[in-house]
Parts: C-alpha cells; sequence; structure tokens
C-alpha cells in the first residue's frame, strides 16, 4: 500500500463510499456497527492519519448541490437547469452538473452503468444534496441496481427527485422528497383545445413506450378522445422518441404508411418541428392542411413558422418550487409545504 493512503483509498479498500469512512473517523453513531470496526480495521492497517478535513467532514456545510440530467441539450433539462441554476447561486448554492447523455442509448447495461456511475461519484463527494432529473427514474421498469444506488445516496445526503411520484422501493421520507411531474393536465388542455377546432382524425406521434411520461400523454390522449365520443386505433399512435429527426421520421412513416388525419399531437414541440419539416419535404401539403399541438412547450420554437400551439409546463415556477422542497431538506424541516402553483399553459399558436 502506498505511504500516502487518503480518505478516498480507505472508502475504496472497505467498498464504501468517503462519507461513511468521514462518519467513522467522527464516531457518527448511525454507521452500523459491522461497517465501523471494518473501516477502523483497515484505517489501523495501513497506518492512515486522518486529515482535519477528513474529520470535518461530515458537518462542513459546502454550499454545492448536484444535479443529474441524461442530456443537457433536451430542452426541458436545459431550460429547468438553466433557471435552477439562477434560483440556487441567489441561495448562496453553487450547482454542480452530471450529465449522463444516456437518454438516445438503446443498450440497457450501458445505461445502467453510466447513471449509476455518477450516482457513485456524487456519494464519493460532499454535496449539501442531490436533484435528479430524467433517465432512468422516468422508465416506467426501473432497474434494481439503480434504485439500490440511488437508496444508498439517500442515506448519506438529501435527495429530491423530479419526475414521477415514488419510485418502489424507495420510500419517500424527509430527507427524499418527490416532485411529481404533471403529464395529464397538460395533455388534456391540449386535446379538449384541438377538438374544440373541430378535428376528428388524431394522430400521436413522438416518445417511447419505455417512459411514464409517453405512457401518462398517451393514455390522457386517448381518455380524452373517447370521452368525445372520438375513437382512435392503436396504427394511430407512432412511437419514435423525442426529437427532431423522430418527428421527420413520423412524417416519413405517415406518408408511406397513407395514414388519413387531419390533426396531429405531437409528444413535445422539437417533435412537432421535425414532423412539419418531414411533411414539407415529402408531400406537398402545408401546415394549413392540418392541425397540429405539441404536449410540451420550447422557448427554441418561439420564433418557428408556423408558431405551434402547445402547452407551457412553466419551468420557472417548477423551478423555484424544486428549491422550496430543496430547503426543506436542507434545513431539516418536518413538512412541505409549497406556496407555488406551477399549472401549465396553453399556448396557442398558428399551426391549429
Amino acid at each position: 500500500m502506498k505511504k500516502n493512503i487518503t480518505i478516498k483509498d480507505i472508502a475504496k479498500i472497505a467498498n464504501v463510499s468517503v462519507s461513511t469512512v468521514s462518519r467513522v473517523i467522527n464516531h457518527d453513531p448511525t454507521v452500523a456497527d459491522s461497517t465501523e470496526k471494518r473501516v477502523q480495521k483497515i484505517i489501523k492497517e495501513n497506518n492512515y492519519q486522518p486529515s482535519r478535513i477528513a474529520r470535518g467532514m461530515v458537518s462542513k456545510k459546502m454550499n454545492m448541490v448536484a444535479v443529474v440530467v441524461s442530456d443537457i441539450t433536451n430542452p426541458y433539462f436545459n431550460q429547468f437547469v438553466a433557471i435552477l441554476e439562477k434560483t440556487l447561486l441567489k441561495a448562496g448554492y453553487t450547482l454542480s452538473l452530471f450529465d449522463s447523455q444516456t437518454s438516445k442509448s438503446l443498450d440497457k447495461e450501458d445505461v445502467l452503468n453510466l447513471e449509476t456511475q455518477i450516482i457513485n461519484q456524487i456519494r464519493e463527494n460532499n454535496f449539501d444534496a442531490a436533484i435528479i432529473l430524467g433517465g432512468l427514474i422516468d422508465r416506467i421498469t426501473i432497474p434494481q441496481a439503480y434504485i439500490a444506488a440511488l437508496q444508498n445516496l439517500a442515506n448519506e445526503m438529501p435527495l429530491l427527485i423530479v419526475g414521477p411520484s415514488n419510485i418502489p422501493g424507495l420510500e419517500a421520507k424527509n430527507d427524499l422528497i418527490y416532485l411529481k411531474r404533471d403529464q395529464i393536465t397538460p395533455t388534456k388542455l391540449l386535446v379538449n383545445y384541438m377538438l374544440k377546432q373541430n378535428y376528428k382524425n388524431f394522430l400521436f406521434i413522438g416518445g417511447n413506450k419505455t417512459s411514464w411520461i409517453t405512457r401518462d400523454r398517451i393514455e390522457t390522449f386517448k381518455e380524452t378522445l373517447i370521452e368525445n365520443n372520438i375513437s382512435i386505433s392503436n396504427q394511430n399512435i407512432i412511437y419514435t422518441n423525442y426529437y427532431l429527426q423522430d418527428g421527420y421520421n413520423a412524417a416519413k412513416h405517415v406518408i408511406e404508411s397513407k395514414t388519413s388525419f387531419d390533426a396531429v399531437i405531437a409528444v413535445n414541440d422539437r417533435v412537432a418541428t421535425g414532423f412539419l419539416r418531414g411533411i414539407r419535404d415529402l408531400t406537398n401539403l402545408e401546415f394549413s392542411n392540418f392541425g397540429l399541438g405539441s404536449c410540451e412547450y420550447f422557448e427554441e420554437t418561439a420564433f418557428s413558422i408556423p408558431r405551434i400551439t402547445s402547452v407551457d409546463h412553466n419551468m420557472l415556477d417548477l423551478s423555484a418550487l424544486t428549491m422550496e422542497y430543496l430547503t426543506t431538506i436542507l434545513t431539516k424541516e418536518n413538512a412541505v409545504s409549497p406556496s407555488l402553483d406551477y399549472s401549465p399553459k396553453l399556448i396557442i399558436g398558428e399551426s391549429c
């Protein structure tokens, strides 16, 4: 063993986090007896002398928050993180971004390994809290190994999960809070508006079958149509993904399959924009020949032609609400009483 052994070396040998070693050094009673004995034995065997920093790690406030996203180029993550960072800076915190870039990967093992590795990297550092946005938490079925990694993280620092209302096996508590992203209300707003424009033959394009966000939007889309006595065929639901190319591919599929429609609902603005480009490139249709709406507004499309009728999920207030929840767990308050309403808003454009 090298002479200048560090606290990270001890943590690696003991197969625990750096903060756990620090807790052992500081005689934290929350550390399991078996873990404490194993770590102390390794410390003794390697003649490790804890530094003043190591002794102070448990109680030292760093004013740093880790934020995990699966693709920072996605406008949802980009907008949310930009607004959140401004809010955190005003509150005296620094945001440290971890971008897994896993949103486009089809390799399940690769995604699991990358996102778990990031969680473990966060555990090895002395953050005040962590926020998870997207990635595996947005899957309908989440790997148990990832749930275990999140539980280990929650055992060591406050954790805020923005997305689902809960993850089975990862129960909410004082230091673990869920902030649900409502997908039902925005979709209902859009579908009901388009129904009032007398559209009858709908398509839904974009998203993927593994995501609860896509599931909630499509189920709400279908239920709202049925409530209005409009039938919908599964052939009129085209799963692709969340990006421009996916909208373009949906247009190509619709044209090749000769699917009839007078209205299209896209999973987000990027898919809607890609669909319009595909229709323009591959047919003689203009956007005025059908109605187009999007379930999620992105600022980048504010100057598009046509402007897309879309739903603003109110990122500004959602980010501020995230900060309220974060403050609650950082200050160890017992209950969360959010004061902000981040209700979605329908933005009427030229596309329908």
